[in-house]
């Protein structure tokens, strides 16, 4: 974040020297990605492989789900840390919890040859490519 440039108000009257508010909504927000999920996508002439990192998050936490041409993948992770002193009183309680979603839209495959592994953190989801592929086409007459 260092060395960005923020504009700034040049009014004559203007004696704060930023708005707190305006840029804090900025700097905290900015550091927040909507696509947490990295996500590699290879097509070979059989098949699609995609790759998703998932670290952290358990196998039996994570669904995937193909329907209408659209596949989803779904994560969630929960922790509870709790700390106490020698004398058994509790000194911290932290709980976090978070999750991930991510569509693709991946046309004219075999859905029931789907296959899916998880190891080390890393989802691959295979998925065959239909024999032929399906035309969605339709002439629309002109009135």
């Amino acid at each position: 974040m260092a060395n960005n440039m923020i504009p700034r108000r040049s009014d004559l009257f203007d004696m704060t020297p930023f708005n707190f508010f305006e840029d804090f909504g900025r700097n905290f927000f900015e550091g927040f990605k909507g696509n947490m999920v990295k996500t590699d996508i290879h097509e070979t002439d059989k098949e699609y492989v995609l790759e998703a990192e998932l670290p952290g998050i358990p196998k039996e936490n994570i669904q995937i789900n193909y329907e209408n041409g659209v596949l989803t993948i779904e994560g969630q992770h929960q922790t509870d840390t709790q700390s106490e002193d020698d004398k058994g009183n509790l000194v911290r309680s932290e709980r976090s919890f978070s999750s991930v979603r991510r569509q693709f839209a991946i046309r004219d495959i075999r859905e029931e040859e789907i296959k899916a592994e998880y190891k080390d953190g890393i989802l691959k989801v295979t998925m065959p490519k239909a024999a032929e592929k399906l035309e969605h086409k339709k002439a629309i007459p002109i009135e």
